[in-house]
């Protein structure tokens, strides 16, 4: 209970609060003092006591009230860099005859300063004329039988579509050699004629896996030139009526091999 006589200064109360300081001891005046400045104190009497206690809540008051802190610049949460890239170059199955075009194109994010991640997309062609065609097949009786099928003409496309991921070795700021791999589905369609003169038109899926090694030579800080190898292995299939055994067989096509392309590689 604030003792009788005791003049309560609202505003000398308020200042102390937004001050947010521990007054000092009263002067001979009866003043307190807080940060420099002499305010009226509470009481035309001494009575410390009251003092103090009202002392002890400015300063918790100004424990609640501290500022609030915030991140140092660069040091929170940061946004990835993404890339995109487009190249041109040539895919040799193993097993099949003749190279072909490769067209490829891969996007994703920098999730770390040497980690890629990302999606690619590829496509390779080859159209000629008077060429063979291998696949295999289980008959009836469980065999695996080798096929060669001559073909007076002959287009195929393979498209693999992958989940990448890169681990790039910056060895200066230009050159970044790098490794890594890719798991995903590959699509296969064959069409043509035979030595006959017979259209035909067949399409394979399956899973594949690409092992992948190039380098990265940055022109500026958002272009790069790239070369890249690539080796695929899948083996597409598909299941086709065949009238001549009077079942259904499943046929297997190899598409593993080697392929290389190049382009450019954008960074934002």
């Amino acid at each position: 209970m604030i003792p009788k006589g005791t003049k309560f200064w609202v505003a000398a109360l308020a200042l102390l609060f937004a001050a947010g300081a521990s007054p000092r001891q009263a002067n001979a005046g009866g003043t307190l003092e807080v940060n420099g400045l002499e305010i009226a104190s509470i009481s035309t009497s001494p009575h410390p006591d009251l003092r103090l206690a009202i002392a002890r809540g400015a300063g918790a008051f100004a424990l609640e009230r501290a500022p609030i802190r915030r991140r140092h610049p660069g040091s929170g949460y940061s946004q990835p860099n993404y890339f995109a890239s487009i190249g041109l170059g040539r895919f040799e199955p193993s097993t099949q005859p003749g190279d072909g075009l490769y067209v490829s194109g891969a996007f994703g994010a920098e999730i770390a300063p040497q980690i890629d991640l990302g999606g690619q997309i590829s496509w390779y062609h080859r159209s000629v004329g008077g060429s063979q065609f291998v696949y295999e097949y289980e008959d009836p009786a469980g065999n695996i039988r080798r096929v060669v099928e001559e073909a007076g003409e002959i287009d195929t496309d393979l498209v693999p579509l992958m989940a990448t991921m890169r681990v790039r070795f910056p060895v200066s700021p230009q050159f970044q050699p790098y490794v890594g791999g890719g798991l995903g589905f590959e699509w296969l369609t064959v069409e043509g004629t035979d030595i006959d003169g017979n259209f035909f038109s067949d399409d394979y899926s399956g899973f594949g896996a690409q092992v992948l090694g190039g380098m990265n030579f940055k022109v500026n800080p958002e272009v790069a030139l790239y070369g890249e190898a690539v080796w695929n292995l899948s083996t597409v299939s598909a299941d086709f009526d065949d009238p001549f055994l009077g079942a259904t067989i499943h046929e297997e096509v190899d598409f593993d091999g080697v392929g290389f392309h190049a382009g450019l590689r954008f960074g934002f």
